[in-house]
């Protein structure tokens, strides 16, 4: 943000912020220019989109932070004892459809 003044008056100037890296690795480089390319997008926009694609993302600590929030539930099973019935079933109907028991 800046502040511009003419004729007594100030004026609040929203900009963008400019992003510059510096000693990218030219393989790193030369892959974001190859996919830019292959998707029509000039380099900026097409880094435009994978940084925003990448904001959207939750961290690892945000969604820690959001099973957090969550209200635990009771299970009447085991994850472990549900698969071992499931494969029993399986397996039941396995052997019925061989016509054996």
């Amino acid at each position: 943000m800046q502040i511009a003044c003419a004729g007594g008056k100030c004026y609040l100037d929203f900009m963008a912020v400019h992003l510059q890296i510096r000693d990218l690795p030219d393989d790193l480089h030369e892959t974001l220019r190859r996919r830019a390319a292959l998707r029509e997008l000039s380099l900026r926009q097409y880094t435009l989109e994978v940084l925003q694609a990448h904001c959207r993302q939750p961290t690892v600590d945000e969604w820690l932070d959001g099973l957090d929030r969550l209200t635990p539930v009771e299970l009447s099973l085991s994850a472990a004892e549900a698969v071992c019935e499931a494969r029993e079933a399986d397996d039941a109907a396995l052997m019925d459809v061989l016509g054996r028991s």
